[in-house]
């Protein structure tokens, strides 16, 4: 569904989307029993943004406030954006289209008639539909793989027919902000990269910004510049997705982004003595990491699990009997417990 706000701006000229989107200062959002959102200050930049999160952690209420849906207990939400000023019948961009988790989709429109209904809307009459409308719900009915269920209802789609025509009527109102809560959730996972693909895509055409939340490490990693990670309503970090990749704070924090080794700085002798000495712990994604075969190894194997592009090692060091699992790039031959091996930094 798409809102319009009453935006604050400051006297001059309209910021650029590439700037700051919105600026949170000490919110709260107060729920039944605890804070849904809880002292909250941060800023949001154009770009692609996502919210992570486990259930529960506040990342709907976050994007609801965004979107105004949702109004703060208490602080400050402050955003420059605002819509193009245009006459009557030219063509305007929303400033803002929300995708809420159920979609939010029209019970009596057609899967045709939610992409027209919008597109037809930059005109600002919905009783007109040019050439252009027509051809975007084509194509938009194509890329999403909805053409033969054109002629239905939300009521007899899939949960992902549905997911899929949620976020592909958020594509023809071509807002300048998109906010999605966890798009494509119910598309299976083989397909789900290539709707993103037409996300991407018309990110890039349009250069519109993005905040969408999602349980994804994989989507944040490959669609998403910054990051905001979220635990019972407060932000455990904000930034780049590549510096919660490479250099997260903690351990808790590096697992928003998938699987991850944490190694305190004087536990790197033991287990990789070759490693520069460190002063602060050191964190190492699997692919970082190799368990490699070593007759006259330290470290001994107590058990091993294949998980396709990782591979998930118990190890103990013998001198010390210290024991740690550890997550690595696979080996070419499986180990077995009991082998000696020893470990080598890939990075």
């Amino acid at each position: 569904m798409y809102c319009r706000r009453r935006l604050e701006t400051s006297a001059g000229d309209k910021p650029s989307v590439t700037d700051m989107l919105w600026e949170l200062n000490q919110v709260v959002l107060v729920g039944d029993s605890d804070n849904r959102i809880d002292g909250v200050s941060l800023t949001i930049a154009g770009g692609v943004t996502a919210v992570m999160g486990y259930s529960g952690a506040g990342k709907t209420s976050l994007l609801n406030l965004l979107a105004g849906m949702e109004t703060p207990s208490s602080g400050v939400i402050s955003t420059p954006l605002e819509g193009d000023e245009t006459g009557p019948g030219k063509s305007f961009s929303l400033p803002l289209y929300w995708v809420p988790q159920d979609g939010g989709l029209w019970p009596q429109l057609t899967v045709r008639r939610h992409l027209e209904v919008v597109s037809a809307a930059k005109l600002r009459d919905p009783a007109v539909l040019n050439e252009e409308s027509q051809e975007m719900a084509d194509k938009l009915l194509a890329q999403f793989d909805l053409t033969h269920r054109q002629q239905a209802v939300p009521a007899r789609l899939s949960k992902g027919e549905q997911s899929r025509l949620s976020v592909a009527r958020a594509l023809a109102a071509n807002p300048t902000v998109l906010l999605m809560d966890e798009p494509l959730a119910h598309v299976d996972s083989v397909r789900r990269p290539k709707y993103w693909n037409v996300i991407r895509e018309h990110l890039g055409l349009t250069g519109a910004s993005l905040v969408f939340s999602t349980h994804e490490p994989e989507v944040v990693i490959s669609e998403a510049g910054s990051a905001v990670c979220l635990n019972e309503g407060q932000v455990l970090y904000t930034g780049l997705v590549t510096d919660l990749y490479d250099d997260p704070p903690d351990l808790q924090t590096a697992g928003f982004l998938g699987p991850a080794n944490w190694f305190a700085a004087d536990e790197l002798p033991t287990w990789l003595p070759r490693y520069p000495i460190q002063e602060n712990a050191v964190c190492l994604r699997p692919e970082s990491l190799e368990v490699r075969a070593d007759e006259n190894g330290v470290i001994e194997i107590l058990s091993f699990r294949f998980s396709g592009s990782y591979a998930e090692t118990g190890l103990k060091h013998l001198s010390s009997s210290k024991e740690i699992k550890i997550v690595h790039r696979p080996a070419g031959k499986v180990h077995h417990a009991g082998q000696r091996v020893s470990l080598g930094n890939l990075s």
